[in-house]
């Protein structure tokens, strides 16, 4: 990010126009994954796109806020006259939230994938300084945002960017002790509501600093180059439990997220191999789910090698779809049997008709290539009977089950059964 001399003034300017007693700040908006998405839909596509971003962000924020497009995928965006560092990080979770509704790029939906990081002063700087304090607050800012990338973070506060790594030897040790545990969400088939299947989920109790989200951990890995260790754990961890589960209900199947980071790496393939081979588990039994962002990261890559977990039996979903730039290109050649619509498009449906239209699209568009359509987010009757009349194959959510033990699980398939 290069910011002219006049630019920087104008930005100091426009700190400045506040009270000097209160704080102000700078937020920079980061679109992940535009490099991927401009080489397959064009630079047109990419300009039209932070237009459309920069002008929702417009709508979000207040009339004295302004926004400079400091990148071809940035922005930076003066928070003037704010009331304390929590009235920036209140603006920064709102422009994410807003940000999981799709924009309209071209007549076609697209989600982009942010990364934000705030810088807060506070109070006034005398005259002679503040241009070099507004240069610094922004330097601050970009330390921030390049760490939070780093961490796949969807947003990191300057001061605060470093907080995640002391847990990474923390972690090291949880890893090599086996002391991360699993949950395990069911999926219901919406034909006769019986349990089909069940995601992995894994769950980290520090004994020091109690409990760690997946987010943070699972961040903390891929950042750390831990990310192979957990996922050995993961695989090693999980179908030793499902196994348990199959001897009540052969049928179900297992699906296990799968960290991007491993893609390069040798090995993979008969490392999972092996695994069903240890545990007697077919491998058209397992499910690797991967988000839609992750394979647009390298399109290439990740073909390759989920070709090669396809070509041994291993299903493939695509996990959180909708969420990222949902450019249809990459499906012509990716692997994937089963479609899963994220979570911010099922949850709203009974009161938002276009959400509704968009699942319903996205439910067709699983079924024309041949795969099953999974809703996410399921949290009321009213999507899980809409989703029903759509065709819809499969759906998890509170509504349906929370993600629970092998053993709460096994109790439920004995019932089922």
């Amino acid at each position: 990010m290069l910011i002219a001399a006049e630019q920087l003034q104008e930005i100091d300017q426009a700190l400045a126009a506040g009270d000097d007693a209160a704080c102000a700040g700078i937020l920079l908006v980061h679109l992940r994954g535009m490099r991927q998405m401009v080489a397959l839909l064009g630079l047109e596509c990419g300009a039209s796109l932070m237009d459309a971003a920069q002008a929702r962000l417009r709508e979000l924020l207040r009339p004295a806020d302004r926004i400079y497009r400091v990148a071809p995928n940035e922005f930076l965006v003066c928070l003037p006259d704010l009331l304390s560092t929590n009235h920036g990080v209140l603006a920064a979770r709102k422009v994410l939230g807003e940000f999981d509704f799709p924009l309209s790029v071209q007549d076609r939906p697209m989600t982009p994938v942010l990364s934000l990081a705030l810088a807060v002063k506070v109070g006034g700087q005398p005259d002679g300084s503040s241009l070099r304090a507004t240069e610094g607050l922004i330097r601050s800012a970009m330390t921030a945002l390049h760490q939070g990338l780093e961490l796949n973070s969807r947003f990191t506060l300057a001061g605060t960017a470093n907080a995640d790594l002391w847990l990474q030897d923390e972690l090291r040790d949880a890893l090599i002790n086996n002391e991360l545990s699993l949950a395990f969400q069911p999926v219901f088939a919406l034909t006769d509501h019986r349990i089909v299947a069940v995601e992995a989920l894994a769950r980290w109790s520090s004994t020091r600093h109690g409990v760690i989200p997946p987010g943070r951990f699972v961040a903390l890995a891929e950042q750390t180059g831990l990310a192979r260790e957990l996922t050995r754990w993961s695989i090693n961890a999980v179908l030793r439990e499902y196994a348990q589960l199959r001897h009540l209900a052969p049928q179900l199947r297992c699906a296990i997220n799968l960290s991007p980071k491993v893609f390069g790496q040798s090995g993979l393939v008969e490392q999972i191999s092996g695994a069903l081979a240890i545990w007697d588990i077919p491998p058209t039994s397992l499910m690797l789910e991967v988000t839609e962002t992750a394979v647009m990261e390298d399109p290439e890559l990740s073909s390759v090698s989920l070709q090669h977990l396809r070509a041994i039996g291993v299903e493939i979903a695509i996990d959180d779809f909708g969420q990222g730039y949902s450019s249809f290109t990459y499906l012509k050649h990716f692997p994937a049997t089963e479609l899963k619509i994220d979570q911010s498009f099922v949850t709203p449906m009974a009161g938002d008709s276009r959400a509704c239209q968009l699942v319903r699209a996205m439910v067709d568009l699983a079924h024309h290539l041949d795969m099953r359509a999974v809703a996410e987010g399921v949290e009321d009757a009213e999507a899980l009977t809409l989703l029903q009349g759509m065709g819809c194959d499969m759906a998890q959510g509170y509504h349906l089950a929370h993600p629970m033990t092998v053993g709460e699980i096994g109790a439920m398939l004995k019932a089922q059964s």
